[in-house]
């Protein structure tokens, strides 16, 4: 039921995001526009919603006729919780990475999720450092691609 409900919810988003994108302006010289990677986000947002809904229906379908025998079960709302981390940890880089920095704030988020996915604190750490950092320098060296410095302005 819970995989269900996260496909509709990503349904949802999937839909908010291509509307919402929709509506951001058409360049002339080009045939793409700033409107192009939120469009695509959104529509993958969208189908794979889609695709673990569809997934999660005759499950559902026998949870509801009753011949499932976890009828009695009680909520799980830890399930639910480590369910929506990944979704505060985008609103603490969002709110964070200005400060903090972007290749600080994606090693705590990869950090987070390792751990939270029981990961040994040794290779969590070593893979979230790594990657943070492949990450960052890819992004803001390779592709200029402005990234927040934050704490971490040594580097520059």
């Amino acid at each position: 039921m819970r995989d269900f409900l996260m496909g509709l919810a990503f349904m949802v988003l999937g839909a908010v995001v291509f509307s919402v994108a929709s509506q951001f302006p058409k360049l002339a010289s080009l045939q793409y526009g700033p409107s192009l990677f939120p469009s695509l986000i959104g529509g993958g947002f969208l189908i794979g919603g889609l695709v673990l809904s569809a997934t999660q229906l005759p499950a559902l379908r026998r949870q509801l006729a009753g011949s499932n025998a976890n009828t009695g079960k009680v909520f799980d709302f830890r399930s639910i919780l480590v369910s929506l981390v990944p979704c505060a940890l985008i609103v603490f880089y969002i709110y964070a990475s200005e400060f903090l920095g972007a290749a600080l704030c994606l090693g705590i988020i990869m950090l987070v999720l390792m751990l939270i996915r029981k990961t040994s604190l040794i290779l969590a750490l070593s893979v979230s450092i790594i990657a943070s950092l492949t990450i960052y320098f890819l992004f803001s060296r390779y592709l200029l691609i402005p990234l927040p410095e934050g704490l971490l302005n040594f580097w520059g």
